[in-house]
């Protein structure tokens, strides 16, 4: 009959403690707990500056507006800014942008190319959103594009968001998925600028321009910064919670033998 194994037992005298690869586990946790909550300083700070961001981007918003030229802006320092845009509008190349959601309701952003007075270079203009005809909800609604010149009242925007697609959209697709102004200027043969103007304004030509507040995405950072921060908690509970209980029953075990 074989005999039990029997761990042996600590040298007298000597207080129990972590074993030396115990020890490395430990090292290894407190760098992992570490890194996670450096994640969440690193997280809240994009946040912060995210923040500041969005009150640059408020104080834009009223300030007088500036008068588009073929020279264009920085968009950086001028996004969402209000802007004054005169120019033709080339409505043989109007996109609908399809699924865009107003109110609940999936219709159509409407883009029309201006071309600025006095010049060859182009300007995108999201002119507003348009629902889909009750009776045929695949028919884009008719949009006018007077000739002659106009003076369009807007605001600095980047391109339209792009959308999860299945397939691609043809080249010179009027209804659409998506747009890539890069892309749409090459095939035309334009010189564009590269953003867009969001036309404000009352929906004179029945479009709607009640467009979506700019959103920096300071709040995805705060709650990414939650997650780490509560990732590297657990593990030091984890780590504390486990190291602790080893050190009780060695404690018990050792005071059992003496």
């Amino acid at each position: 009959m074989s005999k039990p194994i029997v761990p042996p037992a600590a040298p007298a005298g000597s207080a129990p403690g972590l074993r030396p690869r115990e020890i490395l586990t430990v090292i290894a946790s407190l760098a992992l707990i570490a890194l996670l909550a450096r994640l969440g300083v690193w997280q809240l700070d994009r946040a912060h500056t995210k923040r500041a961001l969005a009150a640059s981007i408020a104080s834009r918003e009223h300030l007088a507006p500036l008068q588009l030229t073929p020279r264009g802006v920085d968009l950086r320092l001028q996004e969402w800014r209000p802007v004054i845009a005169r120019g033709h509008w080339d409505g043989a190349l109007t996109v609908y942008l399809q699924n865009r959601q107003h109110d609940g309701v999936s219709g159509f952003w409407v883009l029309t190319p201006l071309r600025l007075a006095g010049s060859d270079t182009y300007v995108m203009v999201q002119r507003g959103w348009a629902g889909p005809d009750v009776h045929a909800p695949m028919l884009v609604p008719p949009v006018p594009s007077p000739a002659g010149l106009v003076e369009v009242r807007g605001r600095i925007a980047p391109a339209p968001s792009q959308m999860f697609a299945f397939g691609k959209d043809a080249p010179d697709a009027r209804v659409r998925q998506n747009v890539q102004l890069p892309a749409f200027a090459e095939l035309h043969h334009l010189r564009m600028l590269p953003y867009v103007v969001q036309q404000l304004g009352a929906p004179g030509d029945g479009l709607v321009r009640q467009w979506p507040q700019p959103d920096v995405g300071e709040q995805r950072n705060y709650g990414y910064a939650f997650q780490w921060f509560a990732m590297s908690a657990t593990c030091m509970g984890m780590l504390l919670f486990f190291t602790t209980r080893t050190l009780r029953r060695r404690r018990a075990a050792a005071g059992e033998a003496a």
